[in-house]
């Protein structure tokens, strides 16, 4: 799986999907740390600088779109997510 951060895409065996800027925001940190867990709130905080206003549930909305447009070019269970832990590729 690679992340093309100048195309703000993704690509997989000759399979390729658009992101959104918060799409690639959230794989690039989490590409910056792999085999880590990045916890929910540090993710929060670097997409939107200020974790206050914004709703733990936009996290979990942008995750399952990143989910889903993985999915379309055939890459299953790449990005784990475990409770009271966060995210990691």
């Amino acid at each position: 799986v690679q992340l093309d951060i100048s195309r703000c895409s993704l690509s997989y065996e000759g399979h390729s999907v658009e992101l959104t800027k918060n799409e690639m925001k959230i794989l690039h940190l989490l590409f910056c740390h792999p085999g880590e867990f990045v916890a929910r709130m540090d993710l929060i905080e670097y997409l939107w600088e200020n974790q206050i206003f914004i709703d733990d549930n936009t996290l979990s909305v942008h995750m399952t779109r990143i989910r889903e447009k993985m999915r379309t070019i055939g890459v299953c269970n790449f990005v784990e997510t475990k409770r009271g832990m966060g995210y990691r590729v």
